[in-house]
């Protein structure tokens, strides 16, 4: 099949979806791959603008390559951008390696031009030879099924339109359309692990099989498609797809433990499921080692926290998370302290720190009349509405996160008092969502309404009340 024909297929089949009306954005390096890229997109009239980055490691010749994807973009009458990076001085100053240190810098780079020209999609030049090479290289430095699957052709708004062909193939094409390229001296070396797989590895693959990039790509899709199918039967067995739990506003995945350790190989499930947060290997071992640990938490690299509870393991995105990806903690039983909101008596609306809004509305007309006390005190049965009597407020009131110590008396208990902390426990809240439990404080310090789960019970309102004051919590 013809390269420019394969290339109209692949995008179409993977879904692409490169606009006609807005450019994409072509990382070129002035190399054979992504020049032919650049000739693809300009046969098949489709809009895109040149990005370059001079990571000034290999002298004139970096600058040579800089001049020669210019004249590029000149000729294809594509606007035409261009950085230089201090490589080298980044990443020392950062602990990464040379190439890590490029990829962290030209990526961070692209998605300013991107944003700054209306750019659709980037588009990166790899080929076939490096998805095989990059699955090769995951077996030999240990992986799970996703790394045996080689480069996605997308990935957010990153693809790569290339994955088709084969380097000889885009070679031939090259030569077929008289296209010229930059060398890059550093691909004859085998310092780099990837050289030394392209170099050794591939040709003798090649001599067993001489189809063998082809049957690699083959195997490589059902290694995908059989990943795909074990993410979402593990979702289905064990009910985690994303729920978001009744009482709190953050998104918190739960995995259920007694499903989990029903599985034949629970720690691999685990790996499975946790790696898309950031969780590795070592951490995913150390959970299943320790189920049993009620408390223990993880951290991710990716800002989301893991947390082993009783009968569940949750996972919450914290942006306020500052711990290193291998740390495990075992937390003290205080909640973290949060400022006190105030609430005057003349105040309409209320914003909360996480986003939610409280209104507040006076009536003296008394709903008691229409409505029994066994509706919760309220004309509403709504969790997210209480109705109160409002000449038992003291202003100003005041909402905060609840602490320990902390206690009411919960409406239908006549009058018992409980601390939260065993409310809690009755409600089977979970540590995340006690964490996200706000308290709407009287100006004598009573526990007027445990926002979304109960009214204490000295605040009903009643067949005498004169005036009453609604809020509402809207989240």
């Amino acid at each position: 099949m013809d390269l420019f024909e394969g290339f109209f297929k692949f995008l179409k089949t993977q879904k692409l979806s490169v606009s006609d009306n807005k450019p994409t954005l072509l990382a070129v390096s002035g190399g054979l791959d992504s020049v032919v890229m650049a000739h693809l997109f300009y046969k098949a009239g489709l809009p895109f603008a040149v990005a370059h980055c001079n990571f000034q490691l290999r002298g004139p010749e970096s600058d040579g390559d800089e001049l020669f994807v210019e004249k590029i973009a000149l000729n294809f009458g594509a606007p035409f951008f261009v950085i230089r990076f201090e490589t080298k001085e980044y990443a020392q100053k950062n602990g990464l390696s040379t190439q890590m240190a490029a990829r962290a810098m030209r990526y961070e780079w692209f998605s300013k031009i991107m944003e700054e020209n209306g750019c659709s999609k980037l588009a990166t030049a790899h080929h076939l030879n490096d998805s095989v090479e990059t699955a090769l290289l995951n077996f030999a430095r240990g992986t799970g099924h996703a790394g045996l699957t080689g480069i996605a052709p997308k990935s957010g708004n990153l693809i790569r339109p290339l994955l088709f062909a084969s380097r000889n193939e885009i070679l031939e094409y090259s030569r077929l359309h008289a296209i010229t390229w930059r060398e890059d001296s550093s691909n004859d070396s085998d310092e780099y692990a990837r050289n030394f797989v392209r170099h050794h590895i591939v040709p003798r693959m090649e001599d067993l099989n001489s189809n063998f990039l082809n049957t690699a790509s083959r195997s490589m899709g059902r290694i995908g498609e059989a990943e795909e199918n074990l993410t979402f039967l593990l979702n289905k067995w064990l009910d985690s797809a994303g729920l978001t739990s009744s009482q709190t506003r953050t998104p918190t995945i739960i995995l259920e433990k007694q499903k989990l350790t029903q599985l034949p190989a629970p720690q691999q499930a685990l790996r499975q499921l946790l790696k898309p947060y950031g969780f590795d290997a070592e951490q995913s071992r150390q959970l299943a080692e320790n189920l049993d640990q009620v408390g223990l938490e993880l951290y991710s690299e990716k800002g989301w926290q893991l947390l082993n509870d009783r009968t569940e393991i949750f996972l919450k995105n914290s942006e306020q998370i500052n711990h290193p990806p291998s740390t495990v903690h075992r937390p003290s039983p205080t909640v973290h302290p949060t400022p006190s909101i105030a609430i005057h008596e003349d105040d309409l609306m209320v914003s909360l720190p996480d986003g939610s809004r409280l209104f507040l509305m006076s009536d003296t007309h008394n709903p008691f009349t229409r409505h029994s006390q066994s509706e919760g005190g309220s004309p509403s049965t709504d969790p997210q509405s209480i109705t109160v009597d409002a000449e038992k407020l003291k202003f100003p009131l005041h909402l905060r996160h609840w602490q320990p110590g902390d206690s009411f008396q919960p409406f239908g208990m006549n009058g018992k008092s409980q601390k939260l902390q065993d409310f809690f426990t009755n409600q089977k809240l979970s540590r995340f969502e006690k964490e996200e439990i706000w308290l709407l404080r009287n100006g004598d310090e009573a526990v007027v309404w445990v926002l979304g789960l109960r009214l204490d019970e000295r605040f009903k309102i009643h067949s005498k009340t004169n005036k009453v004051l609604k809020f509402n919590w809207i989240r």
